[in-house]
């Protein structure tokens, strides 16, 4: 049985946090999305601002699959060991 905490945290999740959190579960079961594996990246990331002294920032982390034909990308967060 989930614990009943575990539950009513998932309850308090954003439709988006929702999205990131089956796609990192899918990843550990080593489920596909459309037959293709996700993997992680680390990118940074410029902010466009001119007065910026400390571009690029980051490392941020992504999740990247294939899906229809199209390379998809969705944000993870700064730090992937708090997220996976």
């Amino acid at each position: 049985m989930v614990d009943k905490e575990i539950i009513e945290a998932i309850a308090e999740l954003s439709e988006s946090e929702l999205k990131r959190l089956k796609l990192l579960i899918d990843n550990k079961l080593n489920l596909d999305i459309n037959n293709s594996k996700i993997s992680y990246r680390s990118k940074d990331i410029k902010c466009g601002r001119e007065s910026c002294n400390s571009c690029p920032h980051g490392p941020y982390w992504y999740a990247e699959w294939t899906e229809n034909g199209k390379r998809k990308t969705k944000y993870l967060g700064k730090i992937l060991n708090e997220i996976v």
